[in-house]
Order: C-alpha cells, then structure tokens, then sequence
C-alpha cells in the first residue's frame, strides 16, 4: 500500500519542479484555458473509523439486526484525473475520476463533481482554497457493479508555477457509503452471509486526505 501512496506523489514532485517558479514566464493568454481546466491528484488516506450496519437472516433461520462503529487506522492511496470548467474568476466545476483505496480490501473508481471556490483576486499569487466534492464510486462486487456514494469537504493552498499552471496542496474529510462482505459468527467460525440473506449492508468509511495535485 506505500508503493500505492508514495509513486503518484513523486510523478506529481517530478511535474511541478519541472514548471517555471510563479512570476517567471506569463505565457500567452489562452481563451481556452481561461475556461477549461486539466490536472493530476495524488493522495495519502489515512482511515480512521467505520460504521457499519448489518440486518440479514442467520444460517439459523433467525433475523439479526447488528449496528456498530469500528475504530482503526489504515492507509490507502488515492490517485485522479479531472477535467473542469471556471464558471467564474474564483469558482470552478470539475469532473475527477481514477482510483482511491477506502479500507484494507476495498478498492474504488470515483465519478465525482467537485466545486472549488479560490480566494485573494491576483492571478499569479498564492491562495486559499476550498472545495465540497460527491458523487458515485463503483467497485465490482461479489455477483456484479455495485455503486458507493463518496462526500469530501477540504481546503487547501495554490501555488501559480506559470500563467495556466497551478501547484495546489490539499486537506480534506472523505466519506464513503459502500457495501462490504458480511459475517456471522458460528462455533468460533466467520461464515459469509449470501445476498439473499441480506435486508440491510451498509457501511460508512471516514478519512482524512492529504494531497497534492497540478492544475493546468
């Protein structure tokens, strides 16, 4: 899971030094890029808690209906691609996708919308950032696609490398609704509870994101 986490991060290291430091060269002014955005994020996930919420028919026949909040740390990676369009001089709506680690041995894709609100008014000066993300994440369950649903709300700070060229250092809360295998314990024994069995699956992974991303 290191490799996981540590390789995106360094390609993105590796990209931003290879940009002029902010105020060294404008560029062109670009009516294109002054609409449209492309970047890169790569994250560290560090997993806190879980709550989880089980309602299945027991290999006894018997309905069990467990609700439980589980703690731990484990780390995950994350690492995305994102398109986006600057509604406004300080607001901007953009597309991610990619993949991002929710807990030991769960893996998914997200599709999520992300709103990011700048603050300060030059352009090429450092900022403060702040951003809402949701949207689905799919992962391929036991029989077919199942889909998770996926909340962030974080901040950061932006660093202009040229006109169209941004390096933006990030924080933020992640959660995830996902479903995940469920047991039942029998003599001692973990036994997998089937599909049918199942009334209610449900479990919610909180998280704390450090990342670092490029924006163009």
């Amino acid at each position: 899971m290191f490799r996981t986490v540590k390789y995106p991060i360094l390609v993105l290291l590796a990209l931003a030094v290879s940009f002029p430091a902010s105020g060294a060269r404008e560029g062109k002014p670009s009516r294109f890029l002054d609409s449209f955005t492309f970047g890169i994020e790569g994250s560290y996930i560090s997993t806190v808690s879980a709550y989880r919420h089980y309602d299945y028919i027991s290999s006894y026949g018997y309905r069990v209906d467990r609700e439980y909040i589980e703690t731990g740390y484990h780390i995950n990676g994350e690492f995305i691609v994102h398109i986006g369009l600057n509604v406004s001089y300080k607001m901007n709506l953009s597309l991610h996708t990619g993949y991002s680690g929710i807990s030991k041995y769960r893996q998914i894709h997200p599709l999520t919308l992300r709103a990011t609100y700048c603050f300060g008014k030059e352009q090429t000066e450092g900022k403060w950032l702040a951003f809402a993300e949701a949207g689905p994440g799919f992962f391929r369950g036991t029989d077919d696609i199942a889909i998770s649903g996926i909340w962030k709300l974080g901040a950061g700070y932006r660093i202009p490398l040229s006109r169209y060229t941004n390096l933006d250092f990030l924080i933020s809360v992640r959660n995830v609704m996902t479903r995940t295998g469920a047991f039942e314990t029998v003599s001692n024994s973990s036994i997998y509870i089937p599909e049918e069995n199942l009334r209610r699956n449900d479990t919610l992974f909180f998280a704390l994101a450090f990342g670092i991303g490029i924006t163009f």
